[in-house]
């Protein structure tokens, strides 16, 4: 009779421990790797799963890809770091919805109609893994700073390239003038305007800088650095463009002095 009692029990008892089994495993591809949708793949949930991987590689590699292209073009960013910011917020939820349903032996497996057995320690470490991605997303400020990160980076690019080219012209125009006492062209004083964003023009007696994106300050706006000679001395002119925003946004960090 205790053997009859042993056989009933027994395959039962096995069986509910391959459901717990498996209710952690899936637990913790949930946890670990949710938002792929893994747990969602592995469960049956396949259209739940896409749902999450599209939307995880949207916003975490094609908008950080297309964000550097559309500020160097000067182009509005229609909020895209906002977008990819929100977007990892829906699925951060999702997959806690997700970790909350197995931690309570409510997630079913589509293919087989089969619950993954949850327990208490699942719905607190949900909870915890919860709060550290909602700050992680809120305040690591990754997403909602990405336009902020790229333009600082693209206007110290920009800014270091105009006094750069600016710089060197000075620089040889002061060191021909001085030999030659005359103001020279861009070929008698080997000046090679060879610089991004901008286009630098010679005027033979002068210097042209016209801009090529339309980021922080407006398409083909203008500077011109002019010397002139005055009472045997090199003087520098310069003209900044009209719009105040190109002087604001890249300032030209010269000293002008007279040769």
């Amino acid at each position: 009779m205790k053997k009859e009692i042993s056989d009933m029990t027994t395959p039962k008892s096995d069986e509910k421990n391959k459901e717990t089994f498996k209710g952690a495993l899936i637990f913790w591809l949930c946890e670990i790797m949710g938002e792929l949708g893994i747990h969602c793949f592995v469960s049956g949930r396949t259209l739940r799963g896409l749902l999450y991987l599209s939307m995880t590689i949207i916003s975490c590699f094609i908008i950080p890809l297309a964000v550097p292209f559309v500020m160097f073009l000067g182009k509005p960013m229609y909020g895209l770091d906002l977008i990819a910011g929100i977007m990892i917020f829906i699925v951060t939820v999702l997959v806690f919805i997700d970790a909350w349903t197995i931690g309570n032996g409510r997630y079913e497996n589509k293919i087989n109609g089969k619950k993954y057995r949850g327990g208490l320690w699942m719905k607190v470490v949900a909870i915890l893994g919860l709060v550290l991605n909602l700050t992680y997303v809120v305040f690591g400020g990754y997403f909602f700073n990405m336009s902020e990160t790229i333009s600082n980076d693209l206007k110290t690019r920009v800014v270091t390239v105009l006094n750069a080219g600016v710089d060197d012209y000075l620089e040889k125009q002061g060191l021909f003038f001085d030999k030659e006492h005359q103001i020279g062209s861009f070929e008698q004083i080997g000046y090679a305007s060879h610089f991004k964003y901008f286009d630098f023009i010679d005027l033979n007696a002068g210097l042209k800088i016209s801009y090529k994106l339309n980021f922080g300050c407006p398409h083909q706006s203008i500077w011109t650095i002019t010397p002139s000679i005055v009472d045997g001395k090199l003087k520098w002119n310069v003209t900044e463009p009209e719009d105040t925003r190109c002087s604001e946004f890249f300032p030209l960090k010269l000293n002008l002095k007279e040769k």
